[in-house]
């Protein structure tokens, strides 16, 4: 069945539908624009400002008949007005304000209309924390990342969030910029730092942002850090050491001495202090007490528990030492505890202490001495300062067992045998000290003081100026050496030595007296005995020298009497009489200065040692010349003369290493059946210097013993 209207039907329904339209609007005289059920205005406006204007139609009259709270709105006209500012902090935004308007036309029914107002938040006020100053605690060794406390700040724009940071940041850190939790970020040691100070800032925007309104709060925040009991009792003194987040403190013990048979209510005298100790967390010093662990079986000793003394009540008869082991725990907790080693030298009791021999004493010593340099006795002296002591319990006063040391001074130490020593370098001035000396059996000791002047050093840099007022003296020997030149003529050099002796005094530019035995040396003294070794070491040179050259001659002088003899050993006729034998020809070696004597070595020799047929047979004379060497012409005026044929020099460089032999020059050639024996023997007269006879005649001894040998076995060289 089709129920939809048919022709007029729906032109009637159309036109219900448009009265029903008018009628509506004409009776909504006036309404908000859009008929918005809430209207918002933002805080800290201006009084007058527009909250909104009503749409309404001609002819129609608006007014507020009543609002919550009163006096904060008008009309004017169809604006509605802020009377007042307008504040969000005193704003509940659960309670919007409320508005009643009617509006009225003539003719129509009069609309009524209720307006809701909300106030907008906007950021007009800065932060703010509740206190100036916050101040948190944590425990030292405190993991990291431990809380340590929460602080925030809070902002009546309740829109506003809240960002967080910390300055300076390094033991602790905020756990997050929004989040201002505060965390433990490195390790806390108390020993090393006990408070911490930081500031804590809360900005109401991103703290990269650069918005036009942002606000800032700061407050101070001190963190204090708690020493646990996490460490024992620390006897004193010792010697901390590290060991990652841990730390011990090592005791080396005590000593001390007893009396023999002798008791004492007070207090025994250890080193290096009295036996007491601390806790070893520092920020709680809690209560110790001591015990005897052992060594104190027989009850000899008493401790006191509180203050760590130690007593002899009764006389000790047993010859110890004693070893004591004494424990320190704390009173609260006694599972913290530490132990310690007293050892006690059981001694016979003195009557007298050692004393220093004078009450006081006065050193010198040169800043630029150096380290271990002795202290002296006076500026001029080179005697040192020695401090000696005496003990009136021997009687003779000397205690083997005393020891000098120097009272709180590390500058200068002091010898078991009473010599002070510089320990280090001083600069000048006198410095002001106390000596004491111990009896290492009993502890008993005295001091006296002792004065040192450090006196300047001498300049290195300006040398000083003096003046000699007496004459130096000085004694000139001259001394002659004769050196032979390769030419064979001599050659004497004189040289002359100073002796400088020591003045009777020296005078300074200041006019002050200084004596010559009195050790000091001025400059002047330095140069002169610098100018004298410069000679002296000239000299040696200069004889080093000659004896380089006498020995390199000497040499050359062998090898010339060993050619002689293989020359000899091919001999194998007689000479003929009457006939002298020259060598001229063989003086140009270089060596020419040694031949001479070579020459007449062999000589003497021949005229001492030859038997006398073989002095008929053979007669040798070397010949030297003294100036200018020989030349060929010598040689040929020899030929001639003799009606000899020509003899060519012959050098033989042959030289056997397990016994040597000798060689001489003949003019004319020898018949080898003959089998005659030449004996060659230098001239112990004229021998080389550097030779003793002994040399001489062994050499003659292997002479022999060759010449024989090559004849034995037939060996031949051409002449």
């Amino acid at each position: 069945m089709d129920l939809r209207p048919k022709g007029s039907a729906a032109v009637f329904i159309l036109l219900g539908i448009f009265a029903l339209s008018r009628y509506s609007e004409a009776q909504n005289l006036c309404s908000t624009p859009g008929n918005i059920p809430v209207i918002f205005i933002s805080e800290n406006n201006a009084p007058g400002a527009v909250v909104t204007t009503l749409t309404a139609q001609d002819g129609v009259n608006a007014a507020i008949t009543s609002q919550n709270p009163v006096g904060l709105f008008s009309l004017n006209g169809y604006d509605l007005i802020a009377d007042t500012m307008l504040d969000y902090e005193t704003f509940d935004p659960s309670t919007p304000y409320d508005v009643n308007i009617e509006c009225t036309k003539t003719g129509f029914t009069s609309t009524k209309l209720n307006v809701k107002i909300a106030v907008e938040d906007v950021n007009d006020n800065p932060p703010a924390f509740s206190q100036s100053q916050f101040t948190l605690n944590v425990d030292e060794l405190s993991k990291v990342g431990t809380s340590v406390g929460l602080i925030t700040a809070t902002d009546p724009d309740k829109s506003d969030r809240l960002y967080y940071r910390m300055d300076p940041e390094g033991e602790f850190g905020l756990e997050s910029n929004f989040n201002p939790n505060i965390l433990v970020r490195e390790h806390l040691d108390y020993d090393k730092i006990k408070q911490v100070t930081v500031t804590l800032y809360a900005q109401d925007t991103p703290l990269a942002s650069i918005a036009e309104a942002s606000y800032t709060a700061t407050t101070t925040v001190v963190v204090n850090i708690i020493d646990i009991d996490n460490r024992p009792p620390w006897f004193q003194p010792c010697t901390e050491h590290d060991f990652g987040t841990s730390k011990v403190c090592v005791n080396s013990g005590y000593e001390g001495t007893v009396n023999l048979n002798e008791a004492s209510t007070d207090p025994l005298v250890l080193k290096p202090g009295p036996l007491y100790a601390i806790d070893g967390d520092k920020g709680r010093n809690e209560p110790i007490r001591y015990e005897f662990l052992t060594g104190n079986q027989d009850g000899i000793f008493v401790l006191n528990t509180v203050t760590g003394s130690i007593t002899v009540p009764n006389p000790v008869t047993l010859a110890g030492p004693f070893v004591l082991t004494v424990m320190a725990y704390q009173m609260n907790n006694p599972d913290q505890f530490a132990t310690t080693t007293v050892i006690l030298k059981v001694v016979e009791s003195s009557n007298f202490p050692p004393t220093f021999e004078k009450p006081s004493y006065k050193g010198f010593i040169s800043e630029d001495a150096g380290v271990d340099s002795m202290v002296l006795e006076s500026k001029t002296s080179t005697k040192p300062l020695r401090v000696k002591a005496t003990d009136k319990d021997f009687s003779d006063g000397y205690n083997p067992n005393l020891r000098f040391e120097v009272v709180d001074g590390s500058d200068f130490s002091i010898t078991s045998e009473g010599f002070i020593l510089m320990a280090k370098e001083v600069s000048p001035g006198t410095l002001n000290l106390e000596m004491r000396v111990v009896d290492t059996t009993n502890d008993e000791s005295s001091t006296a003081t002792l004065a040192i002047e450090v006196t300047p050093g001498v300049p290195t840099t300006t040398p000083a100026t003096t003046t000699m007022t007496s004459s130096i003296k000085t004694t000139e020997t001259p001394v002659s050496t004769t050196k032979t030149k390769p030419t064979g003529t001599t050659e004497t050099a004189t040289a002359t030595t100073t002796t400088m002796l020591p003045p009777d005094s020296v005078t300074t530019t200041g006019g002050q007296q200084v004596n010559a035995g009195s050790g000091e040396f001025s400059s002047a003294h330095m140069a002169a005995l610098g100018g004298s070794l410069a000679v002296v070491i000239v000299i040696c040179l200069v004889c080093i020298a000659l004896l380089m050259h006498r020995i390199k001659d000497h040499n050359t002088d062998w090898k010339k009497i060993s050619e002689a003899g293989v020359f000899r050993s091919k001999l194998d006729g007689g000479s003929k009489e009457g006939v002298q034998y020259s060598n001229e020809g063989f003086q140009h070696d270089g060596d020419s200065g040694s031949v001479n004597s070579l020459a007449a070595d062999l000589e003497n020799k021949l005229e001492s040692g030859l038997k006398p047929q073989e002095k008929a047979i053979t007669s040798v004379t070397l010949q030297t010349t003294s100036s200018t060497p020989p030349d060929s012409s010598s040689l040929a005026g020899s030929e001639t003369t003799d009606g000899e044929k020509e003899v060519k020099p012959i050098l033989t460089k042959e030289r056997r290493n397990e016994e040597g032999y000798k060689a001489v020059w003949f003019k004319e050639d020898i018949d080898p059946n003959t089998k005659e024996d030449v004996v060659i023997i230098p001239n112990a007269g004229e021998a080389d210097e550097d030779h003793e006879e002994d040399d001489d005649t062994e050499d003659e001894d292997n002479l022999r013993t060759d010449m024989d040998s090559d004849d034995e076995e037939g060996k031949t060289s051409d002449l």
